[in-house]
């Protein structure tokens, strides 16, 4: 397990923590998890420029 899961597990687990009045079944908590690692990998990833990589 990398850093971006463990970032993305505790930023889960806080905004499940926020959603307390509210019963969280464990398919929304993966989903959020899931939600919450893509945009944290997409924040990191250095951006391509598709141009470049389309012209060689």
């Amino acid at each position: 397990m990398n850093e971006d899961h463990i970032i993305a597990a505790i930023l889960t687990a806080g905004m499940i923590a926020q959603k307390s009045k509210k019963d969280v079944s464990p398919a929304d908590a993966v989903a959020l998890y899931a939600e919450c690692l893509s945009e944290l990998i997409d924040a990191n990833r250095p951006k391509r420029n598709l141009d470049q990589a389309a012209n060689g």
